[in-house]
């Protein structure tokens, strides 16, 4: 990804994009869960996907800081303050997607596993809907 400034439209548009990437790495995620439940793939495999999801997830927070910060900094008064806001959202999210991702690594059991793939699932929809 480049730093070059993007006009705003373009700012929203790729991370709109973005959001449709991911949910569709959940969906593939959720599958790989179905089929290790039909003996049709491997636990490793599931974990491997909620690894790289996590390193997309990492990358697209970084996007939206790099260009989405100058232009909420800038946009009013309040501006300051909301980016702030944004840089403290995007730590919590963080510290809770590598909690997500140590439990799928620690899963003991296919149960475990397919649990946890859930939760990170509906916690990371339920980012991508406040966040539009």
């Amino acid at each position: 990804m480049t730093n070059e400034a993007l006009m705003p439209s373009e700012v929203r548009r790729k991370v709109l994009s973005q959001h449709r990437e991911i949910e569709q790495m959940l969906s593939e995620l959720e599958a790989g869960i179905e089929q290790l439940a039909q003996g049709e793939a491997e636990a490793s495999q599931v974990k491997r996907a909620a690894y790289a999801l996590r390193g997309i997830l990492e990358l697209h927070m970084n996007f939206e800081e790099t260009h989405m910060v100058p232009a909420i900094e800038e946009s009013d008064g309040f501006g300051p303050e909301r980016a702030r806001h944004l840089h403290a959202e995007h730590e919590e999210q963080r510290r809770e997607l590598d909690k997500d991702v140590d439990q799928i690594r620690e899963a003991s059991s296919d149960v475990d596993l397919a649990t946890s793939v859930s939760r990170l699932a509906a916690r990371l929809r339920n980012d991508i809907e406040e966040e539009e």
